[in-house]
């Protein structure tokens, strides 16, 4: 380097530095000399004592600048001790408050998992299971309490029907749970309930503290995850009920917005059931079997308990259709055509009418993308369900082929049809979506189709999907 520039540096470089520190630009001077003032004024007294009693007990002549020098010393020290102890009790807190810092550690973990919350059912698995754990508590819900109903979410060990009772009158204070208002709005009010502790002593001040730390977090999320339900709601209902076809083809994309969001959530809760209440009623059943094997119970109770079984299984088998109805899985291991007989055969055991499906071309239907062959089992599966719930037909035809590269449906019925103006759209959230969603669904896959029906003349609904070409399931 030129020994000018050099030499420029050396010199400026200090000056630099000195002057972003002053103005606390590279770092808050003012804040660290305020803390060494405010350590130095307290570590005064102690110093001062210090020197007192050395003065008195040890050194009774010892000259005044002596003590001066050991008064300043002292003072330094304590400073620097006073300075550190910040640190050191971070450091430290999990020997000294080890409480205290676990519920810390907990609030910072729930915080941060408050973010990734879009859906109510989300808060047992990443809330209130870190709530039960921190507070070594029995059980907690957290409630809804609507004008007309109430809707709880619970983990652990709580009688759920208990707080819906209690919720409902609205008596005094509760004798073994413990109601903590959340948040209250026009249209409900939330409530955080908890158990007794395991250990039957009652919550400490710090734990109390860090309660009203989550209720106050837990109400700011709840109010939005209330208003993603409340916007996705309205926005389905929207998009089922578009007034035209052709305003449909405007809103394509918002109609197959929709129906991901109905698909994500389906899944969602499918997965729930099969991963949580299909696995205990499972180690349910073993259980029993044990007791069984394990103890001489009379032959009344054997066939009691034999009869449980059978109704564990009963009930297992029904959750598995439900599974399946709602996240049919099937469609990519044994493709579109096999999964709608296996929808068809589940029905029929159940229908007041007989079902007859019949499907051609088939090696053509299964090369199409999945996301055309989830709707059109969607289809298939509102078409049966509207006719189990209104058109007390006899028989159902539903037919299957591709002609001209187009996906052809045809569903027929002898049922009691009903007035194209009045055609039936269900509720959200219900088990079928109606005629409405159906057509929607078609207008999303850019299709067409044709309503055929009456008063006393059935239904028949033929429909044409372009397909294109996708992954194979």
């Amino acid at each position: 380097m030129n020994s000018l520039y050099a030499g420029i540096f050396v010199f400026f470089f200090p000056v630099t530095l000195a002057y972003l520190v002053v103005t606390t630009k590279l770092y808050d001077i003012d804040l660290v000399l305020r803390r060494i003032l405010l350590t130095s004024l307290i570590a005064v007294i102690p110093s001062g004592l210090f020197v007192g009693i050395v003065k008195v007990f040890v050194s009774t002549e010892a000259p005044i600048e002596r003590l001066l020098v050991l008064f300043i010393l002292f003072v330094a020290i304590l400073t620097l001790v006073f300075y550190s102890l910040e640190n050191m009790f971070a450091k430290l807190e999990p020997i000294i408050f080890p409480r205290k810092y676990y519920l810390q550690s907990a609030l910072k973990n729930i915080a941060k998992n408050l973010g990734t919350i879009t859906s109510l059912r989300e808060y047992k698995e990443i809330v209130l299971v870190d709530i039960v754990n921190t507070l070594q508590i029995y059980g907690v819900a957290i409630a809804f309490k609507y004008k007309d109903s109430i809707e709880i979410i619970s983990e652990g060990s709580i009688d759920v029907n208990e707080v819906e009772r209690y919720l409902g009158s609205e008596e005094g204070l509760h004798p073994f749970l413990s109601f903590y208002e959340i948040n209250r709005q026009e249209e409900y009010t939330s409530y955080f309930v908890l158990t007794e502790k395991k250990t039957t002593a009652l919550l400490g001040a710090e734990e109390k503290q860090w309660l009203q730390l989550i209720t106050t977090y837990l109400a700011v999320s709840l109010e939005n995850v209330h208003l993603i339900r409340k916007l996705t709601m309205k926005l389905e209902e929207l998009a089922s009920q578009i007034p035209n076809e052709q305003a449909g083809n405007d809103f394509i994309w918002f109609r197959k917005l929709m129906f991901e969001l109905q698909e994500k959530e389906r899944v969602r809760i499918a997965t729930d059931l099969h991963d949580t209440t299909m696995q205990d009623l499972f180690f349910l059943k073993e259980r029993l079997h044990l007791l069984l094997e394990k103890y001489a119970f009379t032959k009344p109770d054997q066939t009691q308990m034999f009869s449980i079984i059978d109704y564990i299984d009963i009930i297992n088998s029904n959750l598995r259709q439900s599974c399946f109805e709602l996240h049919p899985y099937l469609i990519k291991e044994i493709g579109l055509v096999r999964t709608i007989e296996q929808l068809v055969e589940l029905e029929a055991a159940i229908a007041p009418f007989e079902i007859n499906f019949d499907a051609t071309c088939l090696n053509v239907i299964e090369l199409r993308d999945l996301e055309t062959k989830r709707h059109v089992f969607r289809m298939v599966q509102e078409l049966i369900n509207n006719a189990k719930k209104h058109s007390a037909a006899n028989v159902v035809q539903i037919q299957l082929t591709d002609r001209s590269n187009n996906l052809q449906l045809s569903y027929l019925d002898d049922g009691i049809g009903f007035e194209t103006n009045l055609a039936l759209v269900k509720e959200i959230g219900s088990s079928g979506t109606g005629i409405e969603q159906i057509k929607s669904r078609i207008l999303s896959l850019n299709g067409k189709y044709e309503l055929i029906t009456s008063k006393g003349k059935g239904m028949k609904l033929n429909v044409s999907i372009p397909m294109k070409e996708g992954l194979s399931a």
